[in-house]
């Protein structure tokens, strides 16, 4: 098989987002369908990449894609990552893991595409295993009047460069599967963080915004509730944003008005 430029930038970009559904290597490097299928299948046979799929009860599951063991060695050879340590257990991830990384991604690929399309410089993407490699601990109140250490890891942490400067971000993605108790402190421990000076010594910035992106809209309306509780108490209610992830898209994740910040009713664009 002999590798264009493209095949390998579609291995580099699956070893960087850990798994990628074929529609979202599609949105990154092709214009349809097919072609991205002849191409990965292609990637599949020679053993550049490993091919997964989700249980479902009806249906069939979208195809993922991971790193297979020439895909490493091409990597490593080609691509400066002598480091990147792969063996064959790699390829063995369980659902929880597939499901939420893919769930990052959409909103990752959606940014991605956003900014390109946009002419924004988007800042090298932090994913959650490279925040937890080195993440910070902040010192928070809990409900019953205790003090406790909480980590914090987001799902992601990026920046984006746009004609009004840089806008800085960090990203929850939610499952419905925290209880709202857990949120919050989650909240307390991101306006401790900042009001620390932590953050700003870490990431040499003083503006952030939290993302968190839900499925339902009443899961919405609880977390930002919820949200609100806190920073009437704490304040920094302008930092978190809440939006619907049927509503992320490339045309609409930067310039439309889909997001909606707590302690306000009408939704924003999060690039105005």
């Amino acid at each position: 098989m002999r590798l264009m430029e493209r095949d390998r930038a579609i291995i580099e970009a699956v070893h960087k987002y850990r798994i990628l559904r074929q529609d979202q290597i599609q949105a990154l490097f092709f214009g349809t369908p097919s072609a991205a299928q002849r191409v990965l299948a292609r990637l599949y046979d020679h053993g550049f990449l490993e091919r997964k799929f989700l249980p479902v009860l009806y249906g069939r599951s979208p195809t993922l894609y991971v790193l297979d063991r020439r895909g490493a060695e091409l990597l490593r050879a080609e691509k400066g990552y002598e480091d990147l340590q792969w063996y064959n257990s790699s390829k063995d991830l369980k659902t929880d893991f597939l499901e939420h990384t893919s769930a990052v991604n959409d909103f990752r690929i959606a940014v991605t595409v956003a900014a390109r399309n946009a002419g924004y410089q988007l800042h090298p993407w932090l994913s959650e295993t490279q925040l937890k490699a080195d993440y910070d601990r902040v010192n928070v109140a809990t409900s019953r009047g205790k003090s406790q250490w909480v980590s914090l890891i987001p799902d992601g942490y990026f920046v984006l460069g746009t004609p009004l400067g840089k806008a800085h971000f960090c990203l929850e993605v939610d499952r419905g599967t925290e209880p709202l108790d857990r949120f919050k402190t989650k909240i307390k421990a991101y306006v401790a963080y900042h009001a620390s000076g932590a953050y700003q010594k870490r990431f040499e910035a003083q503006s952030l915004r939290i993302l968190t992106v839900t499925k339902g809209e009443g899961r919405l309306a609880n977390l930002k509730t919820a949200a609100q509780e806190v920073t009437g108490k704490m304040g920094g209610q302008r930092r978190f944003w809440f939006a619907l992830a049927s509503q992320i898209t490339p045309q609409a994740v930067l310039r439309q008005p889909v997001w909606y910040v707590a302690g306000e009713e009408t939704p924003r664009a999060l690039i105005e």
